[in-house]
C-alpha cells in the first residue's frame, strides 16, 4: 500500500492564515503537481475549508462557466473531510486507508482542545504560519515548545518527523529588524524558519479554492510556490518527480536585510 504523508498546518492564534493557504497548497498539490490529496478539516467551529467547498459546490450547481472550468481542468476535486479534534486521529486513520499521496490536516486555532496530544503524535510534518508581529511571534514559539515534546527523538512511538514555521503576511516595504532578530532568536533556540515568505496580499484570501489552483505565476509571485518548494523538498525529498513530471528543486531566496525602524528591545523583551 502507498504511504501517505500526513501534514498539519498549526497555529494557537486564529486568523494567521493556517486555513488559506492550506487551501492553496492542497489545491497545487492536487491540480498542478498530481498527488492524490484528501483534505482533514479539524478547526472547529468555523471549519472554513469545509464551508468553502460547500460554497464552491453550490457555484458548481448554478455557474456553467465554473462547470465547464472544471470538465476543462479535467481532474476530480479532492475529498474534504470533517472532525472534530477528540476524533481526528480515527479519521486520519480512515483516510490512510485509501491510496493517498498526502493528508493534510487543518487544525484548530488554540492548543487547549481534548485530542491534540493524540493528532501531534499522528502527523508526520506540522507547518506554522508566522506574522511579523509580537504576539504571533511569541506564540508561534510556545507551540514550538510544545511540539517539541512529540517527536520521534522524544517519543519513539510518535510519527511526527518535524515542524517548521514560516513567515506569513509579509510585506517587503516593511523596512523592520523584526525578520532578522526573529531568524537569529530561532537559531538560538534551535526551532526551524523556512526561508520562504508569503506575502500580504488580498488575492492570497480572494483567489483560494478548493476546486482550482492558483496559476503558477502567480504563487510564485505571492511567494507560495516557493513555500510548496520548500515543503515538498523536507518531506518528498530534493530532486524527487511529482506525478505530473516536475523535478522538486528548492532554492533559497535571498532576501535584502531590511534597515532598523523600530527598536531592538521590542524583540528582546518578550524573548529574555
Amino acid at each position: 500500500m502507498k504511504k501517505n504523508r500526513v501534514v498539519a498546518f498549526a497555529t494557537q492564534k486564529g486568523g494567521a492564515g493556517k486555513s488559506t493557504i492550506g487551501t492553496h497548497v492542497a489545491s497545487a498539490l492536487s491540480y498542478l503537481y498530481g498527488y492524490k490529496v484528501a483534505m482533514l478539516d479539524c478547526d472547529y467551529p468555523q471549519n472554513t475549508l469545509h464551508a468553502y467547498r460547500n460554497y464552491e459546490q453550490q457555484l458548481l450547481q448554478n455557474d456553467v462557466a465554473f462547470q465547464e472550468r472544471l470538465i476543462k481542468q479535467g481532474v476530480t476535486p479532492y475529498p474534504i473531510a470533517i472532525s472534530s479534534m477528540e476524533k481526528a486521529v480515527e479519521a486520519i486513520d480512515t483516510l490512510a486507508e485509501h491510496e493517498y499521496d498526502f493528508i493534510l490536516v487543518d487544525t484548530p486555532g488554540t492548543v487547549n482542545v481534548s485530542g491534540l496530544s493524540e493528532m501531534l503524535e499522528r502527523v508526520e510534518y506540522i507547518f506554522l504560519p508566522m506574522e511579523p508581529d509580537m504576539g504571533t511571534i511569541a506564540s508561534t514559539m510556545s507551540y514550538m515548545h510544545i511540539l517539541g515534546n512529540f517527536t520521534q527523538a522524544q517519543r519513539p512511538e510518535s510519527n511526527l518527523v518535524g515542524f517548521y514555521a514560516f513567515w506569513n503576511k509579509f510585506i517587503k516595504a516593511e523596512k523592520r529588524t523584526v525578520y532578522t532578530k526573529t531568524a537569529e532568536l530561532f537559531r538560538e533556540k534551535g526551532y526551524p524558519l523556512l526561508n520562504s515568505r508569503v506575502e500580504s496580499l488580498v488575492s492570497i484570501k480572494d483567489k483560494r479554492s478548493t476546486m482550482f489552483p492558483m496559476p503558477e505565476k502567480e504563487l510564485s509571485k505571492l511567494g507560495l510556490g516557493n513555500l510548496i518548494t520548500e515543503i515538498l523538498d523536507l518531506v518528498v525529498g530534493s530532486g524527487s518527480v511529482t506525478p505530473s513530471g516536475k523535478h522538486i528543486a528548492f532554492t533559497p531566496v535571498e532576501f535584502e536585510l531590511p534597515t532598523p525602524a523600530i527598536a531592538t528591545e521590542t524583540l528582546d523583551d518578550f524573548t529574555k
